[in-house]
């Protein structure tokens, strides 16, 4: 069955997809379909084509001989060669040691969301009771950190674990006490935002320019991947510091944003699909970064009245 609109035909990819199964050595099969989803034949070839990209994608990551991968808020640099992680360059664990504090006003704010929303009191407020006690532990884990930093920690933790403590004993509910109380710390937060982006700004610069010392003649093409949620391309402080390395016309071309990598494998995998994808623009269109944008840009470039990239947030 032929479907007249894409949006069924991907409907349709979905139900292949979900009865579909594909053994280590590619060949697709079909598992069992207990529900008997009509299964359109165009999909599941569709589904075969990109199972065999899929596999070039792989094979060509397993060849690559070098790249650089690096997880957003770490300062560390991986070395990848071949698929695998053959060298890590550390970074100072003051990075870490602040960023695992600091997660606090993460957690309090998602409490705090949780209990505004009122779905599941009883649950939060243990939640909330939870949050206070490891905020208090944090606190504890104030005392070796740098004086230049200690006491705004300190008190950005200390109004958080108190906030906390108060909803774990059935406070009454302000809408208003999560923002005030953030409001009135924010000088503190902001200084420690500054220390620890400068930190890792020169863990990440010092690591890049050791890899590239090491890798002269690999580097001069080797790509360096920013793994990271999907937001927070905009003003990446890891981008800056590498094109501190690379130069700003990296950027785009070997010093890549590496949306919703979470994790280095994750980085890895994404390094392999830029390498497939830029083999392909080569070979179909003559332009290696032909499919690194939309195929059907030129629809997008034609419409919108020229090139554009939809970016998140707004510049400062």
């Amino acid at each position: 069955m032929l479907y007249p609109n894409r949006r069924d035909f991907v409907r349709a990819a979905g139900s292949v997809a979900a009865v579909m199964m594909v053994p280590s050595e590619g060949a697709a099969m079909i598992a069992p379909n207990p529900d008997n989803a009509p299964i359109d034949p165009v999909a599941k070839r569709n589904l075969q084509y990109r199972e065999w990209y899929g596999i070039n994608r792989q094979e060509l990551g397993e060849a690559n001989p070098l790249a650089a991968l690096t997880l957003i808020g770490t300062g560390e640099i991986s070395c990848i060669a071949f698929g695998r992680v053959t060298k890590v360059y550390p970074a100072p664990p003051l990075i870490a040691h602040i960023k695992g504090l600091m997660h606090g006003v993460i957690a309090t704010q998602a409490v705090g969301a949780r209990r505004q929303r009122g779905k599941t009191p009883d649950a939060v407020r243990k939640n909330a009771a939870a949050l206070a006690a490891a905020l208090e532990d944090s606190l504890k884990d104030t005392r070796d950190l740098p004086a230049e930093i200690a006491p705004h920690i300190k008190t950005v933790l200390t109004a958080l674990q108190t906030m906390a403590a108060g909803w774990g004993k059935g406070k009454p509910n302000d809408p208003n006490e999560f923002r005030a109380t953030l409001k009135s710390v924010m000088p503190s937060l902001d200084k420690v935002l500054d220390v620890a982006g400068e930190a890792t700004y020169q863990s990440i610069a010092k690591n890049l320019q050791a890899f590239a010392d090491e890798h002269p003649n690999e580097w001069k093409t080797c790509i360096f991947g920013v793994c990271g949620v999907g937001f927070a391309r905009r003003d990446s402080v890891e981008i800056a510091a590498a094109m501190s390395v690379m130069g700003r016309d990296a950027v785009g071309t070997r010093l890549l944003y590496l949306e919703s990598a979470f994790t280095i494998p994750a980085g890895i995998t994404q390094i392999a699909a830029a390498l497939a994808d830029r083999e392909l623009g080569q070979d179909v269109f003559g332009d290696p970064y032909r499919m690194w944008r939309d195929l059907l840009g030129d629809v997008a470039i034609r419409h919108a009245g020229g090139g554009f990239f939809p970016e998140t947030g707004r510049p400062r």
